[in-house]
């Protein structure tokens, strides 16, 4: 018996150097994928038997492959029976392969079939003008589940701008806001990196100080960011408002008692990133200080609808009272706003609408947020 491996980049490969070298009569003992190269190799060894090669065109071999004295038939047949089973083995690991991808080809199809059905559903989902509505949430970037409750819950006007009219008043009647009272106390303003709070805090504090002559204090505990606390300090002086850095539990009580005589303490805090585990619960035991401490959360509009809600669900720890939206001269897509509100369930304080300090900032106003969430070209305030 003549027995040859090869090391090929396919089996037709193979099968054309099989019919070369040991003619029509061969047959394939083994196949297996070689692993850890760059590029896909098989290993396939053929085998023919010498009494049956044509003299006349090829001679059979003496030695084996590699050189030497060819193996005794005990040994060959050893290497036969390893080489069969290294084949059953990949035709089982085949197997799996090919099952597994008929899984995922049905999965495809059972998805693209899903898709074509909600599709058809979507199409006769509303008769006349809450029709319209619906894609126009969706397309605002209010979610398919809020959409189809909000556009299932109005009742049809005579045209498309009444029905329009009248979901603007729902959505208005169903959004809390902040009273905008005269404040005092401590506020704090907490929230993911990036998304304003220093500005924001400068904004207010300017407000409050220059429009309303409170006595307003500035604490920074944002000593990670490079020169955030610098930041704040410029405001600060611009202002002539008092200023203290912390970055401890116990130097923030000692800022808040040598600001005792003031109407207003205003505190920025870090941000830190989401993959910080322990960053809430040191935040929730910062702010634990005794006194009530009304603690703003600021979500930036720019960010889509799932990182904000993810942002909302994790700072729930430190208890937040009220949410600043940032960034609205920015973003796109408002209707997520609508979403943010209904899960959370906490009332809008502020919306901002620029980096301009101290300007670039406005109240929370149910119709305005509204009008923002079903109409996003009304960014700037009419």
């Amino acid at each position: 018996m003549q027995i040859k491996r090869y090391e090929v980049g396919s089996i037709q490969e193979a099968m054309n150097k099989i019919r070369k070298d040991l003619g029509e009569e061969a047959v394939v003992l083994s196949t297996k994928r070689l692993r850890g190269g760059k590029v896909p190799l098989f290993e396939v060894t053929a085998a023919r038997d010498a009494s049956k090669i044509d003299v006349d065109s090829q001679k059979p071999r003496e030695t084996h492959e590699s050189g030497g004295k060819r193996p005794s038939v005990p040994a060959e047949m050893d290497m036969i029976r390893s080489d069969l089973t290294e084949m059953k083995s990949l035709i089982r690991d085949m197997r799996k392969e090919d099952s597994i991808r008929r899984e995922l080809s049905e999965l495809r199809e059972h998805m693209n079939t899903l898709m074509n059905v909600l599709g058809t559903w979507e199409k006769n989902l509303f008769p006349g003008p809450a029709s319209k509505i619906y894609y126009l949430l969706v397309a605002n970037g209010v979610s398919r589940e809020r959409a189809y409750k909000l556009a299932s819950t109005i009742d049809e006007a005579d045209n498309f701008d009444n029905t329009c009219k009248l979901l603007e008043d729902k959505i208005t009647g169903s959004i809390p806001v902040t009273s905008q009272r005269r404040r005092k106390g401590v506020i704090a303003f907490v929230g993911p990196t990036g998304v304003g709070k220093t500005t924001t805090l400068a904004k207010l504090a300017a407000r409050y100080a220059m429009s309303e002559k409170m006595r307003v204090g500035l604490i920074s505990a944002d000593t990670y960011r490079i020169a955030a606390a610098d930041q704040l300090k410029t405001y600060a002086k611009i202002m002539g408002l008092p200023i203290k850095v912390v970055s401890e539990k116990a130097d923030f009580k000692e800022a808040l008692s040598r600001f005792s005589d003031r109407d207003l303490v205003m505190v920025d805090t870090p941000g830190k990133s989401r993959k910080d585990q322990g960053y809430i619960e040191k935040l929730q035991d910062f702010l634990s200080i005794g006194v009530p401490v009304e603690t703003n959360l600021l979500l930036s509009l720019t960010a889509s609808r799932e990182n904000m809600l993810e942002a909302a669900s994790r700072f729930n720890m430190v208890n937040y009272d009220n949410i600043i939206f940032t960034k609205l001269d920015e973003a796109t897509g408002l209707g997520a706003m609508y979403d943010v509100i209904d899960e959370v369930g906490k009332p809008v304080s502020y919306l901002t609408v620029g980096q301009n300090v101290p300007n670039d900032i406005e109240d929370a106003n149910p119709g305005r947020i509204a009008k923002l969430i079903m109409h996003q070209s009304q960014i700037m305030e009419e």
